[in-house]
């Protein structure tokens, strides 16, 4: 792992983990300190950091931590339906058996996860969905998916899961693999689809909570 690689990963982990909060200034020198590495390193981590959606830069301005809205939510899930609607019917082409198989495992990965913490069930699902898009054989649209998965951990850590997500999460994935193994292309997109809206649904009702918390914590930090 070169310095650059080290520095992004460290920075994007700060930013998932809520380390760098949300709305946070984020100065080269003192990143390049706190990271003890030079600026140049930094500088490139902020760029790729900007591409992935994490950090939020303005010409003259600086950076920060991007702080998401629940417009900012619908539209990287939007932009996830859209790419899953390309992806699955392609998926179902050219799996093959031991493709599945793999999934299979993974599955069964995610499912032991999700016993043990939001984190590691987190960590398990992205690698269920990665290597599910692979297959399409489409790098460019399943980069797409890749590069969002940074913010929806981000968004995860800080607001949590919704009661009972996970498990719809886990019979969701049930499904699907069922209408994959069918070769039901129609079927694995909708249900793949599903899935992903009411992920969304789940983070806006959490997001909403959270924002509620906000201005009640604030109040009575002012009440008399």
């Amino acid at each position: 792992m070169t310095t650059e690689d080290r520095v992004i990963a460290s920075m994007r982990r700060m930013i998932v983990e809520g380390a760098l909060a949300p709305g946070e200034k984020l100065t080269v020198a003192a990143l390049a300190t706190r990271l003890a590495t030079g600026v140049t390193p930094v500088r490139a981590a902020l760029k790729t950091l900007e591409a992935e959606g994490l950090v939020e830069a303005h010409p003259n301005r600086g950076a920060w931590v991007r702080r998401l809205a629940p417009d900012d939510i619908r539209n990287i899930y939007r932009l996830r339906r859209a790419v899953i609607r390309l992806l699955i019917p392609d998926v179902i082409r050219y799996i093959s058996d031991a493709e599945l198989e793999e999934l299979d495992l993974l599955e069964a990965g995610f499912e032991a996860a999700v016993v043990q913490d939001a984190s590691a069930a987190m960590a398990a699902n992205e690698d269920f969905h990665i290597h599910l898009f692979s297959i399409a054989r489409n790098r460019d649209a399943a980069a797409v998916m890749s590069r969002s998965w940074a913010l929806v951990e981000a968004l995860r850590l800080r607001l949590g899961f919704g009661p009972g997500r996970l498990a719809r999460s886990v019979e969701s994935h049930r499904a699907l693999l069922v209408a994959i193994r069918r070769r039901d292309a129609a079927a694995a997109t909708a249900l793949a689809v599903a899935s992903s809206d009411q992920a969304m649904e789940d983070l806006l009702h959490r997001a909403g909570e959270d924002k509620a918390g906000s201005r009640t914590a604030l109040a009575l930090r002012h009440a008399p």
